[in-house]
């Protein structure tokens, strides 16, 4: 999971049944610092987040077969929680001095 960013809408006239009634959103992720950290992708909508929301994003094999019980999803990142804030301590953020956070 990681934190990121909604910056866009993806349209698609044709999708996967898993697809259906949910909206494809671009998000770009974000590290501890709330700083950009690797291209943006494509996240399947299951919370109705919107432009300009900081999401959860789950993302990995089989992920959206185990939290929303889906048997046929080709699914790899979906939306799964919207983050009202979210604050790292210094001290955390210290032990990670040296690495990108992502």
């Amino acid at each position: 999971m990681y934190i990121a960013k909604v910056i866009g809408k993806i349209v698609s006239l044709t999708k996967h049944s898993a697809y259906r009634g949910r909206t494809l959103l671009l998000v770009q992720p974000l590290n501890l610092l709330d700083e950009v950290v690797r291209n943006p992708t494509i996240a399947v909508d299951y919370v109705g987040a919107g432009e300009g929301d900081t999401v959860i994003v789950g993302a990995g094999p089989g992920v959206a077969q185990e939290v929303f019980g889906l048997d046929n999803a080709p699914i790899r990142e979906l939306v799964m929680g919207i983050v009202d804030h979210f604050h790292v301590e210094s001290e955390v953020l210290d032990q990670y001095e040296d690495l990108p956070l992502a």
